[in-house]
């Protein structure tokens, strides 16, 4: 359960640091905006993988919940 939680806390760092990133590219020149979208594409990738591994253990824990109700 802790580590759905930190999957989850992390997921939603990574949400807010690219809200940020975007936000900061709107006032960037065009080449400026391209090194930032490069980082905001960096941050979607491994977003992507946490909610992966948020999901994987998501299920975990639902297969465990089946096969132990009492838990």
């Amino acid at each position: 359960m802790e580590t759905i939680q930190s999957l989850a806390q992390q997921i939603e760092d990574i949400d807010y640091r690219i809200a940020a990133l975007e936000a900061e590219a709107m006032e960037l020149n065009p080449l400026q905006y391209f090194v930032l979208q490069r980082k905001v594409d960096h941050l979607v990738g491994v977003k992507h993988k946490l909610q992966d591994e948020w999901n994987n253990e998501m299920n975990e824990l639902a297969r465990c919940r089946s096969a132990h109700p009492a838990l």
